[in-house]
């Protein structure tokens, strides 16, 4: 027989993890992301939806670009760079930005580049819009 005072402390203990849930996670099976560029100024110039498993959304290379961030679990930081494209040495800085749900999971990425074709090349395909 257990004793009452271990009971009552499996008691206490179960009524606190009761108390305190898990971190909230997205339903499962999300894939939705907003992608914006932005200018120096805070301008959008820039704007997708990307809807992946089933693929849609706005984007308008949306197969290529879930494809891509499935080879990288949602990660645009992960992206491989496309290869053997020059881009122009113009300084026009932009930010791309993905917000949405990958999975489930929240995404929240930025980065800033040295104009919109620096960060094309550098996130290819899913910021070619």
């Amino acid at each position: 027989m257990i004793p009452l005072r271990i009971r009552a402390a499996l008691a206490a203990a179960s009524l606190t993890v009761l108390a305190f849930p898990a971190p909230a996670q997205a339903e499962p099976g999300v894939y939705h992301l907003n992608l914006t560029v932005t200018d120096q100024s805070g301008r959008t110039t820039a704007r997708a939806e990307l809807d992946c498993h089933p693929v849609g959304g706005s984007h308008p290379m949306a197969a290529e670009a879930c494809q891509a961030l499935d080879r990288v679990d949602g990660d645009p930081s992960r992206l491989t760079p496309q290869a053997g494209v020059d881009c122009y040495q113009l300084y026009r800085p932009v930010t791309g930005s993905a917000t949405g749900e990958w999975n489930g999971w929240p995404v929240r990425w930025q980065m800033e580049s040295g104009n919109d074709c620096k960060l094309r090349v550098a996130t290819y395909p899913v910021f070619s819009f």
